[in-house]
């Protein structure tokens, strides 16, 4: 209980200094006790400070008491999902060198479209706007049509920002680095596109198609630079211009590993001139490649042959020496233009053999002649040109008599030469290599073609979706950035696979068995549902006159456990 005032007060200034020498000033108010004749304290307050070396006093902020002020501000957004992609931009370098490339609103709205993609599992971006609100994204402002609209333009536009990205993605691979060099096509209904042609139709809807041709890094697995083209541009005649991309992404000693739908003797020659390593599939059904084969057909079928990662497999190398001609575009020293000029380089031939695939390819040659017999002999006249050239070499027809039964046999000796090369394929590359090194790194081109199922099916890239190319080429690039997202996060959960579940010297039993909880939890979702799990973990923040407050949604120890593999800090 407080002493009863008694006598007259007095308000006066009581200071106290501090050992670190500010000065703590207190208004004191006193009164005299005329029973004890004393002064006694009634009450004392803090008014504020003197700073040390100064004479200004700081006052000290009222003391709320409790009902006064209250909520200022709150706000509650799901994290999980975009603290996992914004740690991918800051590690993979990829948010530097977009913001290196382009202005920082332009680089802003790309992340952020980049994000949306591959978080949203691809969905349409006239959805942005509202996904936009619950997920916190780099461009803090609402992305409305008009906005991602003018930004592919603007990118579409900006030719020397989207080189400048390539080459600062090319910047990280290092010497020697091994590209994988592929292309998909994109059908629309778009009469505005001018790209868009009838040529070959990768998915065999009949539209017409614009071409997208990618250089892909095999080893670091990521995507480096892409183009564009016309859909009526056959392959076999993209190469040169990438080899001339090549060099503007200022590569070391680059690999390009192509399929054989970029083989030429042409495109082997370009190689060869602007000292190109590469490793292509070439059709067995080429003279030179047949005579190869027949070289190394006892080679082949010796135990030592076979492949020690994949035993269906038998395969043996031989050099070549093979000639190439060409005619002068340009006079030099003695040699004029117009003329034939022939050289020769060192090529290296690779000859696999595979039972499975020579049983799967007879029996489907069988069924194919038979069911050609069997059109023939049912009247049909008209073929495919393809279909007419095996008539020809494969089938016999003849008449017995005037107007006779029209019969049809089979060409026993040229089916039996055409099988003598079922289950045999060939690599050809111009740099020493191992024949079973040759064959896997081939295989890991194969990746390219899951690059173009997840642009197409989980980055909204089946459709163009926009009027214009210059803004279907601002759309792709940013599509492209988030491909990048996707591979990156790809090939780290691949690295956290590859530690769970070894018994480690320092590994308790209760880690083995959480990571084998986690080894099973990651086995069974792909990309989409992992990253859709996370989205449930939501942040949030009230602002009180009393203070800042966050929190976030509690975790299970197996997911803090795949963040901390990961490499996200989770503390």
């Amino acid at each position: 209980m407080a002493k009863p005032i008694t006598g007259k007060t007095h308000v006066g200034e009581r200071r106290e200094k501090r050992p670190n020498g500010d000065i703590y000033v207190y208004e004191r108010v006193t009164a005299y006790d005329e029973k004890t004749r004393k002064t006694y304290t009634v009450s004392q307050k803090l008014k504020g400070k003197i700073k040390a070396g100064t004479q200004k006093i700081l006052p000290t902020r009222p003391k709320k008491h409790k009902g006064e002020g209250g909520l200022v501000d709150a706000t509650r957004r799901h994290t999980g999902l975009t603290d996992i992609l914004e740690w991918v931009g800051k590690v993979s370098g990829i948010d530097n060198d977009v913001c290196a490339s382009f202005s920082e609103g332009d680089a802003a709205k790309i992340l952020s479209i980049a994000r949306y993609w591959i978080g949203s599992g691809g969905n349409t971006l006239p959805r942005l706007e509202s996904w936009q609100v619950m997920h916190p994204l780099p461009y803090r402002e609402a992305i409305t049509e008009d906005v991602y609209g003018s930004l592919f333009k603007d990118i579409g536009r900006n030719e020397e920002g989207v080189q400048r990205y390539f080459s600062a993605r090319a910047a990280h691979l290092g010497k020697s680095p091994m590209l994988a060099f592929d292309s998909t096509t994109i059908s629309t209904y778009s009469e505005n596109q001018s790209e868009a042609r009838q040529g070959f139709n990768k998915d065999g809807d009949g539209l017409n198609t614009i071409k997208l041709l990618t250089l892909y890094s095999v080893k670091a697995g990521e995507p480096i630079a892409f183009s564009k083209q016309p859909g009526n541009i056959p392959d076999v005649i993209s190469i040169e211009n990438t080899l001339t991309q090549l060099k503007c992404l200022n590569l070391e000693k680059p690999l390009i590993v192509t399929d054989n739908g970029y083989y030429s003797q042409k495109n082997m020659m370009e190689f060869a001139l602007r000292n190109v390593k590469f490793l292509t599939l070439v059709d067995p059904k080429i003279i030179w490649v047949r005579e190869t084969i027949d070289t190394l057909r006892e080679a082949i079928a010796g135990m030592a042959s076979t492949c020690p990662f994949d035993p269906s497999i038998c395969g043996a190398t031989s050099l070549r020496m093979h000639q190439f001609s060409r005619t002068r575009q340009r006079s030099r020293n003695r040699n004029v233009a117009g003329e034939k000029e022939t050289f020769s380089r060192r090529l290296y031939v690779h000859v696999y053999y595979s039972p499975d695939n020579e049983a799967k390819k007879e029996l489907a040659f069988r069924k194919d002649l038979l069911e050609l017999k069997a059109q023939i002999q049912g009247g049909e006249t008209e073929f495919t040109p393809s279909a007419q050239k095996k008539i020809d070499k494969y089938l016999t027809c003849s008449k017995k008599g005037r107007g006779g039964q029209l019969k049809v046999g089979f060409n026993d000796k040229a089916i039996t030469e055409a099988k003598r090369y079922f289950g045999y394929f060939a690599l050809v590359s111009n740099q020493t290599m191992d024949t079973f090194t040759a064959l896997e790194n081939y295989r890991l081109r194969e990746k390219i073609e899951e690059l173009f199922a997840v642009q197409k099916g989980r980055l909204d890239g089946a459709r163009p979706r926009t009027w214009y190319p210059d803004n279907l080429r601002g759309r792709q690039f940013t599509q492209f950035i988030s491909l990048g997202y996707h591979c990156f996060l790809m090939k780290k959960i691949k690295e956290v696979q590859s530690k769970l579940g070894k018994n480690e010297s320092g590994k308790t039993k209760s880690l083995l068995n959480l990571e084998k909880k986690l080894e099973n939890w990651l086995a069974q979702r792909s990309l989409a549902q992992i990253l859709d799990w996370f989205d449930c973990i939501e942040t949030t923040k009230v602002q009180t006159a009393m203070g800042s407050y966050r929190w976030s949604t509690e975790s299970v120890a197996r997911d803090r456990l795949f963040l901390k593999y990961l490499g996200m800090d989770t503390e």
